[in-house]
């Protein structure tokens, strides 16, 4: 199956950092709107959800191997859910790991998270009614970040190459 890849071209992007940048922070902000209207919590608390969330299930979708049954919004067998330490939740969040335990531990207590002996967990929300619909804001607001970044040529299609070709 051929894969569709797209290139970066630098001297597009400094020639259009300025609508480049607003382009990726209107994203990222909408991102942050679509997540903050279903998932009723403060910023960081949100950015601690989200960290825990890839966290936990990173493991399994890194694999490639997904069997088609966990692709859909059923929650993941346990022994793939992976727990992410407050000090990993620190790490990729590059907050302080002081204010992640504290955050970490009223979100556990209000039932947000999930602590284990081996870190926290996330429950699966994909079955919750909001979630495809979230998900299909937040491919709308990539398509259209992707959109204007062809049209100011800092990103362009390459052609489409065979799954099985060697990545270089």
């Amino acid at each position: 199956m051929p894969t569709h890849r797209h290139a970066i071209s630098v001297e597009a992007t400094q020639r259009e950092l300025r609508l480049c940048g607003f382009a990726l922070l209107n994203h990222y902000l909408t991102m942050h709107q679509v997540i903050a209207a279903n998932v009723d919590l403060p910023p960081i608390e949100a950015l601690i959800l989200i960290a825990t969330t890839t966290g936990n299930i990173q493991r399994a979708l890194l694999t490639g191997s997904l069997p088609q049954a966990l692709r859909g919004s059923q929650p993941l067998p346990p022994e793939l859910v992976v727990p992410i330490s407050r000090r990993a939740i620190a790490r990729v969040t590059g907050l302080p790991t002081e204010t992640v335990r504290r955050h970490v531990d009223a979100m556990v207590r209000r039932g947000t998270l999930l602590s284990t002996s081996k870190g926290v967990l996330a429950p699966s929300r994909l079955t919750e009614g909001w979630a495809a619909g979230a998900v299909l804001s937040l491919l709308d607001s990539h398509a259209a970040c992707t959109d204007q970044l062809l049209a100011l040529q800092a990103i362009a299609p390459q052609a489409p190459r065979s799954a099985g070709a060697k990545r270089g």
